[in-house]
């Protein structure tokens, strides 16, 4: 027997990620310009930091309850009031995790068996397949598309749903789209929520890049979803704080308790100087997100523009994240052969469509969340290389 046999179906089956291949590719290129990954072009707040740092001075070194310190949980809990309208106790409905990755394995591994079915967006954050092929359960893909701006509503979800259905993960704004959901597309998911008695997880990481006068709204905010609906989010986005690590999840009662107990046997609890760190962002940077939502959208305009010109792009114009998804039909080529076509004769690095699932066959994804001024050249090497329309 080889020895690969061993290893358990996740790991035989895992899927390389297209991104980070594409960033391999880019190393032999000493003038890229790199529009691939998912990170914020902006240094964390100078204030956020520095609650951190005071937390290590002051020997904040030690373990925490795995539910996270209290102080972080009440500030959780006021934002979500506050900005989502969802009441939420800090003692019995909140989890701090280590950033929102981890917050979606732990609801997974809670919520999910073997063989049940997971509906999410295609195409979609490459994780949420990684993570339902890790508690061996079945991936269904809602295809989404310009024609409906990338929005996986109800009407799209309900023939997807079966007696094994078990869960859906909602993802509003969107990774890699920038797709949003409205008001009216949330009710017609708490329908279909309350007629099938089903489980959501809304994973709300770029709630607050938003743009076009769009209401961010949350499903956990309408009444008599509190029985169903896990709220997913992280301050890795909207503060600039990736590399901190930390995340939460509201939910009921019941669901919570089950969340802290299998939190205990992933990682126990989150550095107690980074959640430090979150109830500083949480309590006292809102002029800093206001700065950086300014600043993506001022790049948003641009690049969208600057694609829709260029041969080869068609570009639908997201409301939210920090992402264009380009139709690059009009090349002929499969995506990635068209992001790497893309490097070769621009240096500019982008993500294939089907790193994000099957039905991101068509697309690549850009990030524009780095500098304005790198984005204006990528695009001038774009149009120098394929012409305008």
């Amino acid at each position: 027997m080889e020895s690969r046999n061993y290893l358990s179906y996740a790991a035989n089956n895992a899927l390389p990620s297209g991104v980070r291949r594409m960033f391999e590719l880019a190393k032999k290129y000493d003038d890229s310009i790199n529009l691939t990954l998912g990170e914020p072009g902006f240094k964390t707040p100078a204030h956020i930091i520095e609650a951190g740092i005071q937390g290590l001075r002051d020997g904040k070194t030690k373990y925490t309850p795995n539910a996270g310190i209290r102080e972080l949980r009440e500030a959780i809990a006021r934002k979500l009031l506050r900005e989502n309208g969802i009441k939420c106790d800090p003692e019995k409905n909140l989890i701090v995790t280590a950033g929102a990755t981890q917050a979606l394995m732990l609801a997974m591994v809670t919520l999910v068996n073997p063989g049940d079915e997971v509906i999410i967006q295609g195409p979609n954050w490459p994780d949420y397949r990684g993570q339902i092929d890790m508690v061996n359960a079945k991936t269904v893909y809602a295809k989404v598309d310009e024609s409906c701006d990338f929005k996986m509503t109800a009407d799209i979800i309900e023939p997807l749903i079966t007696d094994k259905t078990k869960l859906i993960i909602i993802n509003s704004p969107s990774n890699p789209t920038g797709g949003v959901l409205d008001y009216e597309d949330l009710l017609g998911i708490a329908e279909l929520v309350k007629k099938y008695k089903l489980f959501v997880i809304s994973d709300e990481p770029y709630e607050r890049l938003v743009y076009d006068g769009f209401e961010q709204r949350s499903l956990a905010s309408i009444e008599g979803l509190e029985d169903y609906v896990l709220t997913i989010n992280s301050l890795s986005k909207t503060f600039a704080m990736t590399g901190f690590r930390v995340g939460y999840i509201c939910a009921n009662e019941k669901i919570t308790e089950n969340l802290i107990k299998l939190h205990e046997n992933m990682i126990a609890s989150v550095p107690e100087p980074m959640q430090l760190a979150a109830v500083e962002a949480l309590d006292n940077a809102e002029a800093d997100v206001q700065e950086m939502v300014e600043y993506y959208d001022r790049n948003r305009r641009l690049i969208v523009e600057g694609l829709n010109r260029i041969k080869g792009f068609t570009c639908h114009n997201p409301k939210g994240a920090f992402y264009v998804f380009p139709n690059i039909k009009g090349f002929g080529m499969y995506s990635r052969e068209c992001a790497e076509y893309i490097l070769e004769k621009t240096h500019v690095v982008t993500s294939p469509g089907d790193a994000f699932g099957p039905d991101g066959e068509g697309y690549i994804r850009i990030c524009y969340a780095s500098k304005y001024e790198q984005i204006k050249e990528a695009l001038d090497r774009m149009e120098r290389a394929f012409g305008t329309k």
